[in-house]
């Protein structure tokens, strides 16, 4: 009875081996297959094992929105998903089974991308820029003899030789005058060599005028400026002539705040109705006429005397100006003329101004 059940258990075991040693064989082959012994099936699993990465070089463009990974492989944990179009850099690549993977830096992120995802990034190549065509130099043009007196019409730039790409020697002043002792062409400018400040230079001939037409041109622009000087002299004083004498017409008319009318003035409002009588047009309120005249130191009649911290602070009262150190304004009671020198105007005087 003792052999009997010694022989039932040795048995089971080989069986029991024997079964294992062939699942492990099926296993190893890496194959996906099905075993049956007996009453027994055995199923073995495919594993997919991965190479070590090797190094790799290269640009590419992703074909789609693409998942880059941890590792390689769609198991690893997606690190980023990189945009069609976007330029990925490949810096290792790997086998895991059948596939291939690359390493790529793509959108500031590091990690793997199957390859079939990627198209190569097209290379551009720069084309060197075209050469500009040599200049041919310019003929050297040659001085010729030549005489005459010149003013120079601008601040000009005497130059070592003829053309502005030449060194300044000295700058001569607007009315400079100088003698010219020869000459030469540069493309359609003709050059001076002068004396100016006691060094001899070339300047351009545009920048000169003869002297007897510059001393004419001076003479004649003096007499126009005279001319229009006493013309406008005698405009002004016809202009302030009939100021002066609308502004006393309006003597007793009452002070009103905020008045331009016969019915009642305040101090700008007359200002404002005189001139316009006058056939000029001025600001309505007192700084208004303030920024729009200039001072002056010499008042004349028609001028504008202004009046500071009388009821505000700044300019705060606006009068005409009549001549003998009166003026005429609309303040306190009516339109009426007071002295310069009364105690309390003497006292907040600002200053005369002109249109």
């Amino acid at each position: 009875m003792r052999k009997v059940v010694i022989s039932l258990v040795t048995a089971a075991s080989i069986l029991l081996t024997t079964a294992t040693i062939d699942a492990q064989a099926s296993e190893n082959v890496g194959q996906a297959s099905i075993k049956t012994e007996s009453s027994y099936t055995y199923e073995t699993v495919t594993k997919v094992s991965s190479t070590k990465a090797t190094a790799k070089s290269g640009s590419f463009k992703l074909k789609y929105n693409t998942n880059v990974r941890t590792d390689a492989g769609t198991k690893n944990k997606i690190v980023i998903t990189a945009k069609k179009g976007s330029t990925a850099k490949a810096t290792h690549q790997k086998r895991v089974g059948k596939e291939t993977w690359y390493k790529v830096s793509v959108s500031g992120k590091s990690g793997w991308v199957l390859s079939t995802l990627l198209t190569p990034a097209k290379t551009v190549a720069k084309k060197a820029p075209a050469k500009a065509p040599a200049k041919k130099a310019a003929p050297k043009a040659t001085a010729k003899a030549a005489s005459g007196s010149f003013t120079t019409k601008y601040n000009s730039n005497i130059r070592s030789n003829a053309g502005t790409n030449n060194k300044i020697v000295t700058l001569a002043k607007k009315g400079t005058k100088v003698t010219a002792t020869a000459q030469k062409k540069v493309g359609k400018t003709t050059w001076y060599r002068v004396n100016a400040n006691g060094k001899t230079g070339w300047v351009s001939g545009d920048l000169l005028a003869k002297a007897s037409t510059a001393k004419a041109k001076a003479t004649t622009k003096a007499k126009a400026t005279t001319t229009a000087t006493k013309t406008k002299k005698a405009s002004n004083t016809s202009f302030s002539s009939d100021l002066i004498a609308n502004a006393m017409k309006l003597r007793g008319i009452p002070y009103r705040y905020g008045g331009s009318t016969t019915s009642g003035f305040d101090c700008s409002g007359y200002v404002q109705y005189v001139f316009k009588q006058a056939g000029k047009s001025v600001p309505r309120a007192t700084t208004g006429q303030f920024a729009a005249t200039t001072k002056v130191s010499n008042p004349q009649p028609g001028d504008l005397v202004f009046f500071a911290g009388t009821y505000r602070a700044g300019i705060s009262h606006v009068g005409i100006y009549i001549g003998n150190n009166q003026f005429i304004h609309s303040g306190g009671k009516n339109v009426h003329v007071r002295s310069l020198s009364d105690p309390y105007w003497s006292k907040y005087f600002h200053s005369f101004r002109s249109f």
